[in-house]
């Protein structure tokens, strides 16, 4: 061997001895999986991040490798096209665009984040050999989740994130926010993410921005408590939107849970910032009927009135959209081999049905899959080809956090554990339909045995966007069975019922019951309302003068 060789044989082996020792210098440092209006990238796009720290010296990691699924750890590999976006610095930090376009340059993953968590893998150059990995929960938009600072151990929420930049917190002002209305006495009126109905209070944002309420304090009557950081989505209010806080003094249960409760007397409740300066005082009345609530008559407004129909996350000033007779008809939580969507890929679904008579356009409805956030997802508007669903009709809502893909793709995944699902008007507010899903196999889908009716089933052969079976009772094969009449009816009324039944308002709040065939007396008050009846039939009711 010549001496050229020997030298070119060591330098190889030192190169990849350096390039080794230089990979154990990498780490992930920060990331964004919700990014509405953050930082954007030079396509001015608002996309998924995430950033990686060089503790090391000088490194092009062309070659490496990002994914976020532990069975395909070199799903994304770093190109080696472009050295100027894929070397990084020593002690600098590396941001990687996780927004499906790889086309958009060598610093842009063919893969995006999900919002309601997952894990990240920085992988060596071998494709299996993980230098870093960081798995996160539910995020909350334009907030990043990051290393205290660069390459500490323990992770926290920025505020504002520091892409690009030093990992540190940033202290905000506190910014304008009003105690908007609260429930003192709950007994069906809302239920928290365990099932139980307990005090609430409502705060309103008017600020074109979202506040998140982390470090800030509520201060009732004699008991105080800090908000924690640890939970942004439950903590954040949204911009011109609202927050509901429990009043039930079990902070364990989630950081919206406040670790005091509702005293039986009246008293002061105030709302100070993180800085300790005061944004908010009311007077707490706890005279308010059973089911109740007291608020401002409108958003931020000084006056108080009583709410005989409470408005919890909604404007005070709601006006009810009964919407139309759609219904969650089938979902799958655990697409494997099922039907692809649009972009080719097995992706968690929603059927929704109409079991109306006439054509319904559901744009401008909301889906979700939280409890405290109703309004996670609305049906886009202005596409009346696609949102119309004919009297008979399905149509299919792919749960698959990729929103970008097509109208009827939502902003979140469905999980195969089990989780909540509903359905609501363009108001927002009433719920059309609502179930918990339970686990499911894979490519075993949860629907109703008949379109639009009881009970719910498993179905090892799914039907996306057909009938749920040849028997089906549809809207063309009711008349046999008894319906309720007059509908609509006048508020105040009577009518007759021939079998034991409850009668549930817009909000799913149980209004009044019957245990045996009777006359009963309406609610004196206009609105959509739910009668479910003892056979598990169910029927609309719309009261109107």
């Amino acid at each position: 061997m010549t001496k050229l060789q020997i030298f070119s044989a060591l330098g190889f082996v030192l190169s990849v001895g350096m390039q080794q020792v230089q990979s154990q210098d990498l780490i992930l440092n920060e990331l964004q999986a919700s990014n509405s209006n953050g930082v954007y990238d030079d396509f001015f796009e608002f996309d998924d991040w995430v950033e990686i720290h060089n503790s090391g010296s000088l490194l092009n990691l062309a070659g490496h490798y990002l994914s976020d699924d532990l069975d395909s750890l070199d799903k994304w590999k770093f190109p080696d096209t472009n050295p100027g976006l894929t070397t990084i610095l020593p002690g600098g930090h590396l941001l990687i665009w996780c927004d499906k376009d790889p086309e958009q340059g060598e610093d842009h993953a063919d893969f995006s984040l999900s919002g309601d968590g997952e894990t990240v893998y920085l992988v060596d150059t071998d494709g299996v050999s993980i230098l870093d990995s960081i798995q996160y929960g539910q995020q909350q938009s334009d907030i990043s989740y990051g290393r205290s600072c660069d390459g500490c151990d323990d992770w926290v929420y920025f505020d504002v994130p520091t892409p690009e930049a030093t990992n540190q917190s940033t202290e905000l002002p506190a910014y304008v926010l009003y105690v908007n209305e609260w429930q003192t006495s709950n007994e069906t009126t809302l239920f928290d993410e365990t099932g139980e109905y307990d005090s609430w209070v409502e705060l309103f944002n008017p600020n074109d921005f979202q506040v998140n309420l982390s470090g800030y304090s509520l201060i009732l009557d004699s008991q105080s408590y800090t908000v924690t950081g640890n939970e942004p989505w439950l903590t954040t209010v949204d911009a011109n939107g609202f927050l509901v806080l429990w009043l039930d003094g079990e902070a364990n249960e989630g950081a919206n849970h406040l670790g005091i409760s509702c005293p039986i007397a009246g008293g002061n409740l105030q709302l100070l910032g993180s800085d300790g300066s005061s944004i908010d005082e009311v007077e707490w009345d706890t005279t308010t009927a059973s089911n109740a609530s007291y608020g401002r008559s409108l958003d931020g407004s000084p006056s108080w009135i009583e709410f005989t129909t409470p408005t919890p996350r909604i404007t005070n000033s709601l006006q009810i959209i009964p919407g139309g007779m759609i219904v969650i008809n089938e979902v799958l939580t655990w697409n494997v081999t099922d039907i692809q969507d649009n972009a080719m890929e097995h992706e968690d679904w929603i059927e929704l049905y109409n079991a109306g008579d006439v054509a319904i356009d559901i744009a401008g409805y909301y889906v979700s899959d939280r409890i405290d956030n109703p309004q996670k997802w609305m049906v886009p508007v202005g596409v009346p080809d696609s949102t119309v669903i004919p009297s008979g009709g399905f149509v299919l809502l792919y749960a698959d956090d990729d929103d970008d893909q097509g109208w009827n793709h939502m902003n979140f995944k469905l999980n195969n554990e089990g989780e909540h699902a509903a359905l609501r008007s363009p108001d927002g507010f009433t719920v059309l339909d609502s179930l918990d899903i339970p686990l499911l196999p894979a490519d075993v889908s949860w629907g109703r045995v008949y379109d639009a009716q009881v009970p719910w089933i498993e179905f090892e052969t799914t039907t996306p966007n057909a009938t749920n079976g040849t028997m089906a009772v549809s809207h063309h094969m009711v008349s046999s069975e008894w319906l309720p009449y007059p509908n609509p009816s006048k508020p105040g009324g009577t009518m007759e019922f021939l079998e034991a039944g409850f009668l549930y308002d817009s909000t799913g709040r149980l209004v009044q019951s019957w245990s045996m065939s009777s006359v009963q007396q309406l609610p004196n008050c206009e609105g959509l309302f739910l009668l479910q009846l003892e056979n598990g039939h169910s029927h609309r009711i719309l009261l109107s003068e």
